[in-house]
């Protein structure tokens, strides 16, 4: 039975889910050529779980991924358990075996109250949790051992592993393309072996993979070390001790499940357009002390994880504040700071935003933040949104004739709000009200 939505655009090669997905297909491929297992194994994407296992078309395991690092808890995944067993049960197989995978460890998994341990199998991979900054490293040595049993040089891991990556991303996209009625959700473990056999004879992995793995490295590194710091910082204790519920907490979960990280640094930086081509860019992008202060510690003041969401591009806060046709707010790293009181050097940087045509559609019925800083003095959300209106691309004749509904044609798409002035709304309201 169908999930009822259309996920598959959620997730790639480039991020945990679907590393995970490959780190588990290869390593049963592996573990059926020892058992000389000759039987037809398939994988399928996002139709039922966010991956199943298919042997001989007949489902075998049903597996729910999370990439969340800020809970080691069972209760905390009851929902994302109850869909499992249900998913399973909805098909009839209550032969199939479940696994959660999850990015950290679950300590309390044995907890006598945890009725969901007979039926459900955390997932480990040589007996340990994969995290999400090793699970690469591991299918590099599936690839290895599925390379040596093929008579191929171990050498050319890295290399398939690129290459499968950039497959299951390219695949992805197209099955997306084709609208959920219509796509096929199924991949034969046989059509993996031979994108596998092609890479073989290539000699280099190529700059697209390169430029998205190392990107992926970077950020889930950063993510995971500035929330860890931020915890100490804030509450005094390590992430997974904490069992508060709180708003950059689910920020943190929903910015581990985006899958274009690529994407997320061009929205964290909406008015820069060149130079996004090579991966120094992306780590010059993605500061940390913003991370910890725009992100963070923002959405922490808002005191609402409920009203936290995120997509694969980004992560949303729903608030009364926000004036756009959508109510989200966008957090951005949109530093005014240094436009050093100069009127061009503000239009500039709008006019990037609006010029930006790989994220503006994504920024398009939202509102983002803007780091404040000084301009002509304090440069207050009245300022702001008077440059913001300034810039917009459809003045003319109709201006003239009626220059509030042109103004405001562009300005309510996206919404420009000061980042201080919006802590300031939390403070007084006592949160996110």
């Amino acid at each position: 039975m169908a999930r009822g939505n259309d996920a598959i655009p959620t997730w790639s090669g480039f991020n945990y889910q679907g590393k995970i997905m490959l780190l588990y297909i290869i390593n049963l491929m592996n573990q059926a050529a020892a058992d000389k297992d000759k039987r037809e194994y398939s994988v399928e994407l996002e139709k039922t779980e966010d991956f199943c296992i298919l042997c001989d078309r007949k489902y075998i395991s049903f597996h729910q991924v999370k990439a969340w690092l800020s809970t080691n808890k069972w209760r905390s995944y009851i929902d994302a358990m109850d869909k499992l067993l249900k998913h399973r049960n909805d098909c009839n197989v209550l032969n199939a075996k479940c696994y959660l995978v999850t990015a950290k460890e679950i300590k309390d998994w044995n907890d006598t109250a945890n009725t969901y341990s007979p039926e459900i199998e955390p997932y480990k991979y040589q007996s340990n949790v994969v995290s999400v900054c090793d699970v690469g490293k591991f299918i590099v040595e599936e690839i290895k051992t599925y390379l040596n049993n093929k008579g191929h040089a171990a050498a050319h891991a890295e290399i398939v592993y690129g290459e499968l990556c950039l497959y299951l991303d390219d695949l992805i996209a197209a099955m997306h393309k084709k609208g959920a009625k219509n796509r096929c959700y199924t991949i034969l473990f046989s059509e993996i072996a031979g994108k596998m056999e092609e890479a073989v004879n290539k000699t280099t992995v190529r700059e697209e993979f390169y430029l998205k793995e190392k990107v992926y490295e970077y950020i889930m590194g950063n993510i995971e070390r500035v929330f860890g710091e931020f915890c100490q910082d804030e509450c005094g204790m390590v992430l997974t001790d904490c069992g508060k519920k709180c708003a950059a907490k689910e920020a943190h979960d929903k910015m581990m499940e985006i899958s274009d990280y690529t994407n997320f640094c061009k929205i964290l930086n909406p008015s820069k357009i060149d130079g996004w081509n090579n991966a120094l860019t992306m780590a010059a992008n993605f500061p940390e002390d913003k991370l910890q202060s725009e992100i963070y510690e923002l959405l922490y003041q808002s005191k609402s994880p409920k009203k936290v969401s995120g997509d694969e591009n980004s992560i949303y806060l729903e608030s009364k504040f926000s004036k756009s046709p959508n109510g989200r707010i966008m957090p951005t790293f949109l530093d005014l700071s240094r436009v050093n009181g100069k009127e061009e050097a503000l239009q500039r940087k709008f006019q990037n935003i609006i010029k930006n045509t790989d994220i503006s559609h994504l920024l398009e019925g939202n509102s983002i933040t803007v780091i404040p800083g000084n301009y002509m003095g304090k440069l207050s959300q009245a300022k702001i949104t008077s440059g913001w209106q300034k810039s917009n691309p459809e003045k003319g004749s109709e201006e003239k004739n009626n220059p509030e509904e042109s103004i405001s044609h562009y300005y309510r798409d996206i919404e420009l709000i000061s980042s201080e002035e919006l802590r300031q709304y939390f403070e007084k309201n006592g949160g996110n009200q």
